[in-house]
């Protein structure tokens, strides 16, 4: 590993001198001024001193463009286009150029007019440059406001494609805490991809790329505090300051910190029976009332330093939570033919836990109009927890403990170019996965299962890649790309090999789609990629949830295979989406009765093959000062499984209505309904349940100041069902979704630097 670690610092050294020495080739892109939106097929001529024109190209999709011709004095480029001012750039140039639009004044003029999204072959970008969303402080709040997300969970999800990898200008997001720390005014664009290509790892199914806008010289800061009443109160800090300087260096850090709590009332049924006795009914009502309360904090330093069309930064990340407390006080009844049993419990789980994350990156133009991007990672992390659950008065008294250490080094190295009109990406990733999770339990009760254990699991991940995009014309475009990925695991259990558990796996994942841009844009395309489980899925350890239930990992899991047909429409502010995807081995968890310890398990595994069918719209009004937009997703799915064989065939729906009303004296009001409708997702049944929020927000100066609730009725409940072999499992949670927040947010000199890089394993570091 040393060795590979020199030779990888050798080798980025010598890449970056000589990209320092090769002042001659040109590989830069075209963006609008006022929002950073790329410029497709805008007109480049390389002309020399005396104004004779040595060379012409045009951007593709994107507004990229290259030249590879010996530089000499005076050379300049002129770009035109459509709708867009003729500029003219001395050589050498940047790697982004702006034009600006000849339209600006018109779009400021007639109000309402502007469209702010687009559609993409692969999704949607959306501008920022205006947009009233973009006024909500910080980046976290600005993106929920906008079609095809879905925030009700509190999080970010997009609409029928799930939680989404972020990137801030290139370089994945590890912490919700970084989307806080950027503020939403200096957001140029959003783009939202429903189709990612070959290069964002095999198991993403989303991804959202937030452009910053044109960097300015100087110092910049922004400072920003929210508190937020609910069941418990909740504080939060965040500062970001970095200094950009002529030459192109550019220095960042950011620093959050936050309590955070929850209070929710529980409610949770298990109807079961034996296999072999079916006749004996069983059933346990267990009442917990939940108390949660935690520490966060997340710092950060790093640079970037541009020079010419190349640019190298590194960056070191630190999360801690110090300190996280979770305490129940529950009651159980457990009945049996006419027979009944009350067991009161109270539990307690501290934990803590802390990562460091080093990243570094170099970004390359190479001879012969070729890019060369590498992204290096290592990462730690460290987690502890301490349980215990006391039935009835110490009758019965439940400990756990777990230790979990894990590393990771990956590597990523993609080589692109342009030829004529098709753009070629070709790359591979490789990383090195460690992972310790030492378990210790006991009970009074002499629960069998409990028993201590030491699972070392190492993974060592091999992927080579390459796509193309093709744009022959204004109207079509093709896009396409293969993946290839190896993985060899190595599962030992208390420091004995598992041959049964060690596997070795080799996916081939295509993806090739095709694209029509006219009044309206239609894409098709197929896509297949793999998921596999996170680390403490594995574990084979037991974790008391009830009197009756327990909760385990499965060391037998096996990853995820989906392939996925997908036709999307956009027209005007219309965007429907339709899929259809095969699901193979797909990972969710069960509920099944263990004959043997005579109690319930719930535990993942991989269910049967099963097909699913799902359709996403989006319409976006104008009413004058009122802005709605209605969101939908309709998901159907023929899921057959369990013993006996149950069927999970209903139809799922979500429906949501989300209302922007501008008020004068530039203040904005959201109102937005949400509502989750009955079906089956996998194996889960939901009941249910409806919510809605209010926010007003107000710009004065540097000052943003944003007021918002959530769930303003009371009305969020998550109220689902798990009927799965014998045991028919219920729950019913009210708590944690209502709550009043107030924002406050402060920037000294706004469009500010970010950092770079990319990670280069990200789905690695998700499953540690």
């Amino acid at each position: 590993m040393k060795r590979f670690f020199i030779f990888f610092i050798v080798l980025f050294s010598n890449i970056v001198m000589f990209a320092q020495n090769q002042n001659y080739n040109i590989r830069s892109r075209v963006l609008t001024l006022e929002d950073s939106i790329p410029v497709s097929f805008a007109t480049v001529r390389l002309m020399q001193t005396d104004s004779v024109m040595v060379g012409s190209t045009l951007t593709d999709l994107n507004g990229l463009f290259g030249f590879d011709t010996p530089l000499k004095e005076g050379m300049f480029l002129s770009i035109s286009s459509v709708g867009c001012k003729t500029t003219d750039v001395i050589l050498p140039c940047d790697t982004t150029i702006y034009i600006e639009s000849t339209n600006k004044l018109a779009e400021v003029v007639v109000r309402g007019s502007k469209r702010y999204v687009k559609g993409t072959p692969r999704g949607l970008q959306i501008s920022m440059a205006g947009n009233p969303v973009a006024k909500l402080g910080n980046a976290m709040e600005a993106i929920k406001y906008l079609p095809m997300i879905d925030a009700s969970g509190g999080g970010i999800s997009v609409l029928g494609h799930g939680t989404p990898v972020i990137y801030i200008n290139n370089r994945l997001v590890r912490s919700i805490s970084e989307l806080s720390s950027l503020s939403a005014n200096d957001i140029s664009n959003v783009e939202i991809i429903t189709n990612p290509s070959s290069k964002y790892g095999a198991n993403v199914s989303s991804v959202i790329l937030i452009r910053t806008k044109k960097l300015n010289e100087g110092f910049h800061a922004v400072a920003a505090g929210n508190v937020s009443a609910s069941e418990e109160w909740s504080e939060s800090v965040d500062v970001s300051l970095n200094y950009h300087t002529e030459s192109g260096l550019t220095v960042l850090g950011d620093l959050s910190y936050g309590f955070s709590g929850f209070k929710q009332d529980r409610h949770y049924i298990e109807g079961f029976y034996s296999e072999s006795n079916p006749e004996s009914k069983y059933r346990t009502d267990t009442y917990s009332k939940a108390k949660s309360r935690s520490q966060s904090l997340m710092a950060d330093a790093g640079l970037n330093y541009d020079f010419g069309n190349n640019s190298i930064g590194a960056k070191y990340t630190f999360q801690r939570t110090p300190k996280s407390h979770y305490s129940g006080n529950a009651k159980s009844v457990m009945e049996n033919q006419g027979t009944e049993d009350v067991i009161a419990s109270i539990s307690d789980l501290h934990s803590q836990s802390s990562m460091h994350h080093v990243n570094t990156f170099g970004s390359f133009s190479l001879p012969a109009n070729i890019g060369l991007r590498i992204d290096a990672d290592y990462v730690k992390s460290y987690r502890t927890s301490n349980s215990g659950v006391d039935e009835n008065n110490s009758t019965n008294m439940i400990y756990n403990s777990n230790v979990s250490k894990a590393s990771l080094w990956s590597g990523k190295i993609v080589l692109s170019r342009k030829i004529s009109k098709v753009e070629i990406e070709a790359g591979s990733e490789i990383s090195y996965t460690r992972n310790n999770q030492d378990y210790l339990g006991s009970s009074t009760g002499n629960q069998d299962f409990i028993a201590p254990e030491t699972d070392n699991v190492k993974q060592n991940l091999y992927a080579g890649f390459v796509g193309f995009n093709w744009t022959p014309n204004n109207t079509w475009n093709m896009y396409g790309g293969l993946r290839l990925e190896s993985t060899n695991t190595d599962f030992r259990q208390n420091n004995v090999l598992r041959e049964d558990l060690s596997k070795s796996y080799t996916d081939l994942l295509p993806n090739l789609g095709i694209s029509f841009n006219s009044s309206i844009r239609m894409s098709l395309f197929y896509r297949a990629s793999v998921s596999r489980p996170g680390y403490q899925s594995l574990d084979n350890t037991y974790v008391y949830v009830t009197p009756t239930l327990w909760e385990t990992g499965n060391p037998e899991l096996r990853s995820t295979l989906r392939h996925k047909i997908g036709l999307n429409l956009y027209y005007k502010k219309f965007i429907l989406q339709s899929s259809f995807t095969m699901n193979k081995r797909n990972v969710t968890s069960i509920y099944r009765y263990d004959n043997t310890d005579r109690i319930n398990v719930v535990q993942p595994v991989n269910l049967p093959d099963y097909n699913s069918f799902q359709l996403v719209a989006v319409q976006q009004l104008d009413f004058g000062f009122w802005h709605p937009t209605i969101q939908g997703v309709f998901y159907v799915q023929d899921l057959k499984y369990g013993s006996p064989v149950r069927k999970y065939n209903k139809p799922l729906y979500t429906l949501s209505l989300n209302n922007r009303f501008d008020i004068p004296s530039s203040f904005y009001a959201y109102f937005n309904l949400f509502g989750l409708g009955t079906g089956n997702q996998d194996v889960i049944y939901s009941r249910g349940s409806w919510q809605a929020s209010v926010t007003l927000n107000k710009t004065w100066r540097n000052w943003v100041f944003t007021l918002s609730a959530n769930d303003v009725f009371n009305t969020w409940r998550q109220k689902i069902d798990t009927f799965t072999n014998t045991v028919d499992y219920s729950s019913d949670i009210q708590g944690a979704s209502r709550s009043i927040t107030l924002s406050i947010r402060y920037t000294l000199n706004a469009a500010k630097g970010k950092y770079k890089g990319k990670t280069s394993r990200q789905d690695e570091i998700d499953r540690l």
